[in-house]
């Protein structure tokens, strides 16, 4: 049997090479027919263009081991941080949901299409199976495309025919789980003049838990991100008799505090796997109960039927299906409190446990409050801060052997084209289309309802507990006689309701098993808080391109135009009136109010809703309508010197439009050099989605509080105007025969440059607002830390976007602790300028009665600067260059200096060797350092002692300024005449991914927490 990989390796080298210098290969041939090149509107040939286009076909794909989406996108030197790893903290729903990043300046930037149409952002609908090649434009392409295409195109392309049968599968082990697998099958067959391909794919990736990485499993006191004060070990403040009519402070609604009283000491704090800091802070390190890869299920279906229906028309039609599935994402066992069912706001003294609660007593006898004279005056305590599960797990929902409650994320996704294209004369030809995407999110992320949870501690809790309110001058329900009778049940909020730490086998101390929770009433305290997005659009196409009359001394001019309309729409489903906004509140008497209102009793104007953490959804639906005119012309000015320009129009509803252009070139200098360029301009409109004025109640991740997660509320602007960016590239190809006959050698280096304005996103993150606010060293310190006792600048203005515990600032006594959230804004915000150069190299010559070929990938990045950040007129940050930082405060942006790939392979008769090295440069964590460079030493101590002693933690460099990574992986392909054989070594070395001071560890953005695996693979043609 001829050798697929070898037999066509010639002709596929020099396809590949000019592709890269221009266009995509039109087929493994040594014929190169013209296409449609991707970021172009007519038809050439690969060395017809100057755009910078990176091909990888399926063969190429093969050798590299068939990676996945995910594989594949993190591989790219062009391309930045990306989702689809399981994490948790950056969105549980983006497990398996990929979307390509190109230029690191965020996903909805790269335009994502599958046979040159429009689709869903998630790389997983696309099936490799029948994928013949994978078009990378690295340039800007709004002017072809419309909106989205600020950073570049990514085009996946199928075949156009097939015939027979064809069937794969591998597996891939090696790394302390179950291992992925994957199945695939393809079948084609002809039909007259059509021919029809199916395809089904199935993927599966097992679960692995944090404590089974060793760079995810660190000590508090070097890796303290993954740890929270918010705790179920809490510090509890007896309070007197309850005022007859509660007010609007701790004091005023629980009554005059009568000291402190610690559910913990520092031994049982130590003991359960705690760090003591303080009488009301035992840390708790929630990230054994995560997992850095969640078990994930992803599903493909598609079917394709093209017919020559002439010698001059086409017709087409294409389906796909992806349905990506994570049935339990896990998380922490339970969230903290970031606001609470009290009248007071903020997240402290949130809670009120009445002395006649009868787990009470235990807690007063252990905790020594009982022996106090001050026993006698309370009437009940109130926790300074409080979360209901965390060190003892939660098993209420959790599956066999895990401890925490998960959320589950589903995403299906459609994508419908068919069309004709067809030639009315020998020099024009047309093109019509209709195109139909759909995305279908659900997704499920339990939390508590704080009312019930007041509810039980008062001894109302239970799903059928139905005592009357006596006291409607007190929030919930007022009836001691009935407290605990019946149907009602009390609950446990002390340190003796958990018997251990279970995920680290540790005891509690303070565990006693008759004042356990039952499961019904922890069943009743959650809602799983379950939603449904649904997006659509319908896209219809029409493109005429073709020659005109019109000679120059290189050619006919070339011409494509057309027009394009995309109606688009978003619809949220929200089933339960506890999670769709009809509950503003976290009481039925509540109405949300502004605090100056006479009848204000603890609701805000923005309505929280009834969750300790996380926010209400009230459903909406939006919709868009696009329409487009774009022209352009290909002038071949001399026979060495082809221009490209191209104009296109936009508007959209709302009274929005955008025009954009772009010129391009390319000059062959000699038969082996060649120059070219593009300069462009671009546009993203806002999304279908957007809702001016829309509330947004969520969290986010506060450096100076210790990474804590609290409240972040986020208001759409009005007014919003697309965003704006130059785009320009330029560079020199050299192609010749090598340094012997039968030898091919090519040398791209590209410089682009990126510069948007008026940014769609946030104005200023939460965490660069907190930050600024709390700014303050405390007392005896020079510089300002990261561990909580951060003094707040009162006068600061932005003080007014800060929600504090209590309500109030006071100057030189209110810290980073007493905040509760912080509230911000989305619209036209700062741009960023990217620049830097792409340089590819390839070397192909015989050896050894086989071929061997050189490779080379690189992108350098030269700049990433970021514009001015201002919010209310205050000036926040005036930009600053961010290159080779992690960027925290700008998601999904982490900025590595170099990226590279070198690739050695050799084919010899059935076989084929690949070697691949990947190199990505660490990125310095900027959060720690001061604005001369130097390190913020006070910002890199954890707060609290060293288990089991007085002495405070050391400084801890983790992840501030990691290394880069490099990882080798080798391939293997034995064509044999049954059935090709495949095996893979990956990051052979086993080596772990750059530090980083993030919960996980890494950058799941950018790393790979696997190490070293091994994949099998066999592929079957009937």
């Amino acid at each position: 049997m001829q050798n697929v990989y070898t037999g066509r390796r010639h002709s596929l080298a020099l396809a590949i090479m000019l592709a890269s210098t221009a266009v995509p290969i039109a087929a493994q041939e040594a014929e190169i027919e013209e296409v449609i090149v991707t970021g172009s509107l007519i038809r050439g040939t690969p060395v017809d263009t100057a755009l910078p286009v990176e091909v990888f076909s399926a063969a190429e794909l093969l050798e590299t081991g068939s990676p996945t989406a995910l594989e594949f996108a993190k591989t790219l030197t062009s391309g930045g941080p990306i989702t689809g790893e399981a994490y948790y903290f950056g969105g549980s729903g983006n497990t398996g949901n990929v979307s390509f990043n190109l230029r690191g300046i965020g996903s909805d930037k790269t335009l994502t299409l599958f046979n040159g149409r429009r689709t869903p952002q998630n790389s997983s609908l696309f099936p490799s199976s029948v994928t013949a090649r994978i078009e990378i434009l690295k340039d800007g392409a709004a002017v072809t495309y419309g909106a989205d295409a600020t950073g570049g195109v990514v085009n996946f392309i199928t075949e156009d025919s097939f015939s027979g049968v064809e069937l794969s599968s591998s597996y891939k082990g090696g790394f302390d789980s179950d291992g992925d697998w994957n199945i695939t099958g393809k079948a084609g067959w002809d039909v007259g003049d059509s021919n029809i391909l199916v395809a089904a794919e199935w993927d599966h990736r097992s679960r692995l838990q944090t404590k089974d990485r060793d760079f995810s499993s660190l000590p508090y006191g070097v890796n303290p991100a993954p740890w929270s004060g918010l705790t179920n070990l809490a510090g509890w403040v007896p309070r007197a008799s309850l005022p007859a009519n509660p007010g609007l402070t701790a004091n005023s609604e629980w009554g005059s505090p009568l000291g402190l009283v610690s559910d913990f000491t520092p031994e049982s704090c130590n003991a359960v796997g705690g760090i003591y800091v303080n009488a009301f802070t035992c840390n708790y390190g929630y990230i054994p109960y995560y997992n850095v890869v969640e078990e994930n299920e992803i599903y493909r279906l598609f079917g394709q039927v093209t017919t020559q229906m002439s010698d001059n028309l086409e017709f087409y039609a294409r389906a796909a299906y992806g349905r990506v599935h994570t049935p339990e994402a896990y998380g922490s066992p339970s969230q903290p409190v970031v606001r609470g069912p009290a009248q007071t706001s903020g997240l402290t003294y949130q809670l009120y446990v009445p002395t006649t609660n009868p787990f009470v007593q235990e807690f007063a006898q252990r905790t020594g409050w009982a022996n106090n004279p001050l026993f006698g005056l309370t009437q009940g305590f109130t926790p300074i801060t409080y979360r209901a599960f965390a060190h003892g797990g939660n098993d209420t929902w959790a599956g066999p052997g895990l401890h925490s409650t998960p959320n589950e994320n589903e995403s299906r996704n459609w994508h419908i084209s068919t069309g004709f294209t067809g030639e009315l004369s020998n020099d024009i030809s047309w093109d019509l289309a209709f195109t139909y995407n759909q995305s279908d999110i659900r997704s499920s992320a339990p939390d508590i309802m704080g009312a019930r949870v007041q509810e039980a501690l008062n001894g109302f809790g239970g799903p059928n507990c139905d005592a009357p309110d006596l006291d409607p001058n007190r929030l919930g329900t007022q009836n001691p006689a009935l407290a605990g009778v019946g149907d009602c049940m009390w609950y446990n909020p002390f340190a003796s309701n958990f018997a251990s730490q279970p995920e680290l086998g540790l005891p509690n101390p303070a565990f006693d098993p008759s004042l356990q929770n039952p499961l019904e009433l922890r069943q009743w305290l959650f809602n799983d808080r379950y939603g449904e997005t649904t997006a659509w659009s319908a896209t219809v196409d029409l493109v005429f391109s073709g020659l005109t009359p019109i000679e120059l001394p290189g050619g006919n001019i070339a011409w494509g135009a057309g027009v394009q309309y995309r109606d688009s729409r978003n619809r949220q489903t929200v089933p339960d009136p506890i999670y769709n906004g009809a509950m503003p509140c976290f009481w039925d008497e509540q109405t949300p109010r502004d605090p100056t209102d006479p009848e204000y009793n603890g609701c805000t104007p923005d309505g929280p809703g009834p969750f300790f953490f996380f926010g209400i959804n009230p459903p909406d639906s939006t919709s868009q309508q696009q329409e487009s005119a774009f022209a352009e012309f290909s002038l071949p000015l001399l026979d060495r010197l082809n221009m490209t320009a191209a104009l296109r129009h936009e508007r959209f509803s709302g009274d929005l439009d955008a025009t954009v252009y772009k010129v391009s070139g390319k000059y062959d200098i000699t038969d082996n050099l060649s120059f070219r360029g593009s300069y462009g301009t671009n546009y993203q409109a806002p999304g279908a989605g957007l809702n001016p004025g829309e509330v947004n109640v969520g969290v986010n991740s506060y450096t100076i509080a210790g990474g804590d997660w609290r409240g972040a509320t986020t208001i759409t602007a009005t007014g919003i105007e697309p965003e704006t960016a130059t785009v320009w590239n330029t560079g020199f190809i050299w192609q010749s025969e090598g340094f012997d006959a039968g030898h091919d050698f090519q040398f791209i280096i590209d410089y682009f440059s990126i510069e948007t304005e008026d940014e769609l996103g946030l104005l200023a993150s939460a965490n660069t607002i907190a930050s600024s606010v709390f700014s303050i060293p405390p007392p005896g310190q020079t510089s300002v830390p990261s561990n909580r006792t951060a003094l707040a600048d009162c006068s600061h203005p932005l003080i007014g976007r800060v929600q504090f515990n209590g309500g109030t600032c006071t100057q030189g006594v209110t810290t980073a602790n007493d905040f509760a959230a912080i509230t911000t804004e989305f619209g036209n915000g700062p741009g960023q300028l990217t620049e830097g150069f792409d340089v590819q190299a390839n070397y192909s010559f015989p050896a050894f009665a086989g071929d061997m070929r050189l490779g080379l990938t690189l992108t350098k990045v030269e700049k990433f600067e970021f514009g001015e950040t201002t919010l209310d007129g205050f000036l926040l940050d005036p930009g600053d260059d961010r290159l080779g930082t992690l960027n925290f405060a700008t998601i999904a942006q982490a900025a590595p200096e170099w990226r590279a790939n070198l690739n050695i392979n050799y084919g010899q008769g059935d076989h084929n060797f690949r070697f691949v090295l990947g190199y990505i440069d660490g990125v310095k964590d900027e959060r720690y350092y001061n604005s001369d460079g130097t390190i913020n030493e006070a910002a890199l101590v954890p707060g609290g002692f060293q288990p089991g002693t007085t002495t405070p933690f050391e400084p801890s460099y983790y992840g501030v300024d990691p290394g880069g990574w490099l990882a080798g992986d080798f391939h293997w392909i034995w064509d044999h005449e049954w059935a090709s054989f495949t095996a893979s070594i990956n990051n052979i070395t086993d080596e772990d991914p750059p530090a980083s001071r993030q919960e996980f560890g890494y950058d799941p953005r950018i790393g790979n927490p696997l190490g070293r695996t091994f994949e099998v693979g066999i592929r079957k043609t009937f």
